[in-house]
């Protein structure tokens, strides 16, 4: 019997049980790829019915990761159009909450890797065109969460990849700068996946408070939000493989 169809790779970078993406169906496959940039995966296809399925990767920003444009190179290799990137994230902007998701609409890059790119190797097959700029988020996708999520705030998000949290300096930094929240893992990855023409979105789920803010005692909201999210999958899976009408492949 053949595999079904899967075009979006979902790349969890949040705290789930094991058994949490049972709701997106049954392992049918797994991979590892050997990128130019190292290993990617592994990766694993979930079959959401028996014409739908998925790309799964538990997915870490640490610096100490594999090189970020393994994972897309990978990606592009599996035939993926399009990719979630689902992370937890620190609250910059002080109307942010503990356990509240973020679809996040434009980013800034505070990392090592943000000179990566695939432009500068010839077996990429891309070429440059400095005066083509587009949102880096794909909007159809933005809009396919918050109609499953309906109220959720769009927010500007800061990549780092320290080890260490933010000072109390840095957050008043990257506040005045516009940032939302802070993201451990959208960068670079959204910029590389511009790079191969896929829709790329970010969901952040809050699970802090910037540095110079008081930090009070959790009490379960970000594991009861990692829940919620988690039931909403399969529903956006089915909405974002279909056609794909929006220009972020143009």
């Amino acid at each position: 019997m053949p595999k079904p169809a899967a075009n979006l790779l979902l790349l969890i970078a949040v705290l789930l049980p094991p058994s949490a993406l049972d709701i997106l169906g049954e392992v049918c496959e797994e991979r590892t790829y050997l990128t130019p940039y190292g290993e990617a995966g592994p990766l694993a296809l979930r079959k959401v019915s028996d014409d739908l399925a998925v790309w799964v990767q538990p997915y870490t920003g640490l610096p100490t990761r594999t090189d970020p444009r393994a994972t897309i190179f990978a990606a592009r290799q599996l035939g993926v159009e399009r990719i979630l990137n689902w992370d937890m994230g620190i609250a910059i902007n002080p109307v942010l909450q503990r356990g509240q998701p973020v679809v996040i609409d434009d980013y800034i890059s505070w990392t090592s890797h943000q000179s990566d790119t695939f432009f500068a190797d010839a077996h990429s097959g891309l070429d440059i065109n400095y005066g083509n700029v587009r949102a880096p988020f794909c909007a159809e996708m933005n809009a396919a969460i918050q109609q499953l999520l309906p109220g959720l705030p769009e927010a500007v998000a800061v990549g780092v990849d320290f080890l260490r949290r933010e000072t109390r300096a840095e957050a008043r930094m990257f506040r005045s700068w516009g940032a939302d929240v802070l993201s451990y893992n959208l960068a670079p990855e959204v910029a590389l996946a511009q790079e191969m023409k896929m829709c790329y979105a970010g969901l952040v789920t809050i699970s802090g408070y910037a540095a110079d803010r008081a930090q009070p005692e959790p009490m379960g909201e970000v594991r009861a939000s990692l829940s919620t999210t988690v039931q909403m999958l399969p529903a956006f899976v089915e909405l974002v493989s279909q056609t794909r009408q929006c220009t972020c492949g143009e």
